[in-house]
């Protein structure tokens, strides 16, 4: 059943309350990916990689126009795609969707809060069809009801059984100490990998244990890997070699921050550390795929690269997320194959609403796997794969259930919102304790 922006407008009210459904498409056109048939001959399965970050707002990339920082890997990733939405902005409640395909409302629905038990994630459906899958970094879904009072997220050990089935997972609960990060988990054969602090800045040392278990891999076994990161989320601090080619004073501001010289002084502030780690989750993306490359798996291998949310840093005088404004919900969603270059655009626009219950079916789909009829999103693999669905959606669903009250995290300006963005331009919020918003930004 389509679900329209009139229909959820005229059923939907505050953060939460709907029951949302999205649609999904129909069979329509065709590109060359790799993993897809060429000709009567059937090559396997693709390789996946999802590289995901915090924080990181579609704005902010040198390729979509930000002269204040140089991201050239991500710059060569668009294409097919460009941007998506983070239509919960917010840590857990995104990734619980984005494992899940549900919306927060049936999985995570706040900041801390826990995936629940026996939820079937990504990991379930690819070990399904005969990939081996492994997870590295930041997990953020198993919640403060399985941590012991007075245990930093830190040192929060996820169990097996909450690791969402991943043959391979070693990571953390949350962290926001980017030279102080200690993982825990287990390995390939299942063998526990016992607590231990990361030798060196996160991205880094994450990227290092990827790249491991990409050197691990064959050519005859697919297989699927997340690199999950904390950074470009505050604190905002970066590598040194990193950190002095940007300074406060030389960094533009976006048209909607406030004339107000405290706001701007701190968002300059932040900004300039900001677009330095994004230059260092940069690099360590170029350095995924030229291990592909040296690997021979690059041939046959999709790499996506997106975050969980957006960062105000200081439009309409706010910072952080949680709110439905562009710099929160925006995010970079590029698709490329193993070599770094971007997918073909095979369609006449790119798909810029997709969402996070979205991503889960069409990496499902760019593999040639159907979506389990149980997940809430659509499959929009038809942009990057030949013969796959394009779904015919005007709208992308907003969703903040709980912006952290649970645990003391919202501020006092952070509420319950829902509401939809448009096609078209436009975005429609509810929030609570005021009257709804019409905006086109």
């Amino acid at each position: 059943m389509k679900t329209s922006r009139r229909s959820f407008i005229q059923t939907g009210s505050l953060a939460g309350l709907g029951v949302l459904a999205s649609s999904r498409g129909s069979l329509l056109s065709r590109a060359a990916v790799p993993g897809e048939k060429t000709g009567t001959q059937s090559t396997k399965r693709p390789n996946i990689i999802w590289i995901l970050s915090d924080q990181h707002r579609a704005q902010a990339l040198s390729g979509m126009g930000n002269t204040d920082l140089s991201t050239p890997t991500f710059d060569r990733m668009i294409g097919a795609s460009r941007t998506g939405i983070s239509g919960s902005p917010l840590c857990s409640p995104y990734r619980g969707s984005l494992l899940t395909g549900l919306y927060p409302h049936l999985c995570v629905p706040g900041h801390d809060c826990s995936m629940p038990e026996g939820s079937k994630t990504i990991a379930h459906y690819f070990r399904q069809a005969g990939y081996k899958t492994g997870y590295f970094g930041k997990w953020h879904v198993d919640g403060a009801d399985h941590r012991a009072k007075g245990t930093h997220p830190s040192f929060q050990i996820v169990p097996p059984e909450r690791r969402g089935e991943f043959d391979c997972w070693i990571g953390y609960e949350n962290n926001n100490a980017q030279y102080n990060c200690w993982v825990h988990g287990h390995d390939e054969s299942g063998s526990p990998v016992e607590h231990y602090k990361l030798p060196k800045y996160e991205t880094d040392a994450l990227t290092d244990l990827l790249l491991e278990h990409i050197r691990r891999q064959t050519p005859e076994q697919p297989f699927f890997a997340v690199l999950a990161v904390q950074p470009p989320h505050p604190p905002y601090v970066a590598p040194p070699e990193y950190t002095e080619r940007h300074h406060p004073g030389t960094v533009q501001l976006r048209p909607n921050v406030p004339l107000v010289d405290e706001i701007r002084r701190q968002a300059r502030t932040d900004l300039a550390s900001y677009y330095a780690m994004i230059e260092n989750l940069d690099w360590n993306a170029g350095r995924v795929f030229e291990q592909l490359r040296l690997s021979g798996l690059a041939d046959n291998t999709v790499v996506i690269y997106f975050s969980d949310h957006g960062d105000m840093q200081g439009s309409h005088a706010r910072i952080g997320k949680c709110v439905p404004w562009e710099e929160s919900i925006r995010i970079p969603f590029l698709v490329a194959d193993g070599h770094g270059k971007a997918l073909p655009k095979i369609q006449d626009h790119t798909p810029d609403l997709i969402n996070h219950v979205d991503i889960l079916p069409t990496t499902l789909g760019i593999c040639g796997l159907d979506s389990p009829p149980q997940l809430q999103g659509a499959d929009y693999s038809g942009y990057f794969r030949r013969g796959r669905p394009v779904p015919d959606i005007d709208s992308a669903f907003l969703q903040i259930v709980d912006p952290g009250w649970k645990c003391g995290y919202a501020s006092d300006r952070a509420r319950p919102c829902s509401g939809v963005i448009t096609r078209d331009g436009w975005k429609y919020a509810v929030l609570e304790g005021q009257p709804w918003l019409l905006s086109t930004f």
